[in-house]
């Protein structure tokens, strides 16, 4: 039957070639009773398109693949001209892929020259692409003959196949389409194996298998989302790329495939390091939204220009911008955070940014305005969702994300620099009623930080940003109530067993004050005051900590930190005050040391004597509780100050002039005030 086959072809081809020989004629009753057939079945957008001649014919590629749905649209004979002719009840259905093998039969039966034919292919192409412009088409190499066993008709034509398959790979690279390479995977001593073939061009099962094996990584199951990853026209591997319930890692050529998930909203790559997600001015792009008429997830990197082993970030917290007159002030922060970042890059190390939440107060119309003002910073913000950048008002947690992703896409995701592992969380829990929220993270956002951690090396430093902090002084002691629902993350435990096998630094706001937490070898919170003071009615935080942000300097594996004042010093580090600041301070000197934890130290130096180690407490900022003190000055009457325990305390010698006190922090780096004492 198989020899009947190929001797009613190749008569067919005879007759052909007697008529015109430069290109075949299609047009026989086998083409038009195949085509019908094939047409009473519609192609849909979620098939998969086997277009070719009788070598894709014969393929059972619906057994191959079976949790794919693969239309075969192979026909006996057929050549590049005759495809082109019944492609519009294919595109028609804009089917997600097509696999093209195409060409075979026009350089054995005719005589028509490799570059003319390729003329041909390109306009097959060109028709895909105008009438269904999200279909992906995969260029197969063409096969190989054994020339010995039809000698009459394939003598010499490996050569001409050879030369066409030339062309069609620069075709593919030059159309930024995928070329697979079937043929390498059975060409042997420049021909068809007799293994792989039942009569010197059609294949044999063995020979189908290996056609199977180089299609399979680009034939995805129904309902699964595939694409590449690619800098400079290049794949990159090894790239962690997920839905925000799986991931999934890029191949040897870019490629990722994640499984059907109905739930998904965003497909997002977690950028690697020594590359940079594009940014739409101070906004990292790093995702795509789902689209059901995607076929292709296709993200492009672009490589950083220095080596990010070494490099830094800024934190801020709650910018929380709640009337158009304070992007004045958000100005005057962003060309702070440009000149900190100037002088980092100065230094050769790169810099980015990260905003823990509260971007606006509310009103998510500034979000666009705010992007804008921050553009100013010079570098480019990843984005965590605080309990202000939420709907409320909704019926679920699941309804308060939409103005939120709309803006900066994934609630929650990863990213990589250098040696560091950077994690993006939001634990904004909205219950339902009113404005009512909880620190929390859902069952979901756990598990796919479980499997984003799989890709993380245990001993790696993670950074871990959300909004809402995990810990405060004596919260493990304290019972359980609201105000500290809504103030820390309840399943805290839950999190701080997941980041277990790393060096973790986890960085948060909501607060609006300063506390930085050692909770354990190995895991640091740094609570961070707010980027807008004291809701931009003052330059302090109701604590005393003055509006500013927090700067991280990462070298390699190590993490070293400072905090940045708005409009101050790098060195403006603590304030000093007496009782003529406050008159619960008599017989003392009280420094506020903000950015303080338990391993620094702390001196005061009386009139040039020796140190005196001052002890820690807790206190009240006197500049704090003057500015904040009459709410009928400020624009939200319900701001109070704050005690806090960054403060330390020494007994004031009596006669004593002036005083200098030293802090220390845990880098070695030494900080110092002066105050003069008034009698």
């Amino acid at each position: 039957m198989k020899k009947l086959f190929l001797t009613l072809l190749l008569a067919a081809a005879a007759a052909t070639l007697r008529a015109q020989v430069d290109s075949l004629d299609y047009r026989c009753d086998y083409y038009f009773s195949k085509r019908a057939g094939q047409e009473a079945v519609p192609v849909q957008p979620q098939d998969i398109v086997m277009l070719g001649n009788s070598l894709t014919e014969r393929g059972s590629w619906s057994e191959y693949f079976p949790d794919s749905r693969i239309l075969n649209r192979g026909i006996g004979g057929d050549c590049v001209a005759g495809m082109i002719a019944r492609l519009d009840s294919i595109v028609a259905g804009k089917p997600r892929a097509i696999f093209l093998m195409a060409g075979v039969n026009d350089l054995i039966f005719s005589t028509i020259a490799p570059e003319v034919l390729l003329g041909q292919y390109e306009r097959l192409l060109d028709a895909v692409r105008a009438a269904s412009p999200r279909t992906r088409v995969y260029i197969e190499s063409l096969l190989p003959l054994d020339e010995e066993r039809n000698a009459q008709w394939f003598t010499g034509k490996n050569a001409r196949i050879e030369a066409f398959d030339l062309l069609l790979r620069d075709l593919a690279h030059r159309r930024g389409l995928t070329y697979i390479d079937i043929r390498s995977r059975i060409i042997r001593d420049g021909k068809m194996p007799a293994e792989y073939t039942v009569d010197g061009i059609h294949l044999s099962p063995a020979g189908y298998a290996r056609w199977r094996e180089a299609i399979a990584p680009y034939i995805a199951p129904e309902g699964a989302r595939c694409g590449t990853v690619r800098c400079e026209g290049r794949a990159v591997p090894g790239v962690v790329v997920s839905d925000g319930d799986r991931c999934a890692v890029t191949d040897a050529e870019g490629r990722f495939t994640l499984p059907r998930n109905d739930r998904a909203r965003f497909v997002f790559v977690s950028t690697p390091a020594g590359y940079a997600s594009p940014s739409d001015g101070s906004v990292v792009r790093f995702y795509l939204p789902v689209d059901e008429e995607r076929t292709s997830y296709d993200f492009t990197l672009q490589r950083n220009t220095l080596d990010d082993t070494r490099h830094g970030f800024v934190v801020t917290a709650d910018p929380q911008i709640f009337a158009r007159k304070e992007f004045r002030l958000l100005e005057e922060a962003a060309e702070d955070i440009r000149r900190t970042v100037q002088a980092a890059v100065a230094d050769r190390r790169p810099m980015h940014g990260i905003c823990v939440g509260d971007i606006t107060s509310g009103d998510h119309a500034f979000y666009p305005e705010y992007n804008a003002v921050m553009d100013r910073a010079g570098i480019p913000f990843r984005n965590a969702m605080g309990n202000h950048d939420m709907k409320i008002w909704g019926r679920s947690f699941e309804t308060s994300l939409a103005p939120y992703e709309a803006a900066y896409g994934p609630s929650y995701y990863s990213y990589n620099v250098g040696r560091v592992h950077y994690v993006v969380l939001n634990d904004n829990f909205f219950i339902g009623r009113d404005w009512y929220y909880i620190g929390y993270l859902e069952e979901r956002q756990l598990l796919w930080l479980e499997e984003d951690l799989r890709q993380v090396a245990p001993g790696t430093t993670v950074v871990v940003a959300l909004h809402i902090p995990t810990m405060y002084k004596d919260k493990q002691t304290r019972p359980f109530d609201y105000p500290s629902a809504k103030r820390s993350l309840c399943n805290y435990r839950a999190l701080y067993d997941l980041l277990e096998p790393y060096n973790a630094h986890i960085v948060s706001g909501h607060m609006h004050t300063m506390e930085n937490s050692d909770i354990r070898p190995g895991l640091y919170e740094h609570n961070v005051a707010a980027l807008c003071g004291a809701w931009w009615q003052g330059p302090i935080c109701t604590d005393g900590t003055p509006a500013g942000y927090a700067v991280f300097e990462i070298d390699g594996d190590s993490v070293a930190w400072y905090y940045k004042a708005t409009g101050e010093p790098r060195d403006f580090q603590l304030k000093i005050y007496d009782a003529k600041d406050d008159p619960s301070f008599a017989g003392r000197i009280v420094a506020n040391v903000w950015n303080c934890d338990p391993s620094w130290q702390v001196e005061m130096h009386a009139d040039g004597g020796q140190p005196v180690p001052m002890e820690r407490m807790t206190a009240v900022d006197p500049q704090a509780r003057a500015l904040y003190a009459d709410p009928s000055r400020l624009d939200h009457k319900w701001i109070t100050v704050i005690p806090s325990d960054h403060y330390y305390a020494a007994p004031l010698p009596a006669g004593v002039r002036r005083v200098r006190v030293t802090a220390r922090d845990r880098f070695g780096t030494v900080y110092q005030a002066e105050k003069r004492i008034r009698p």
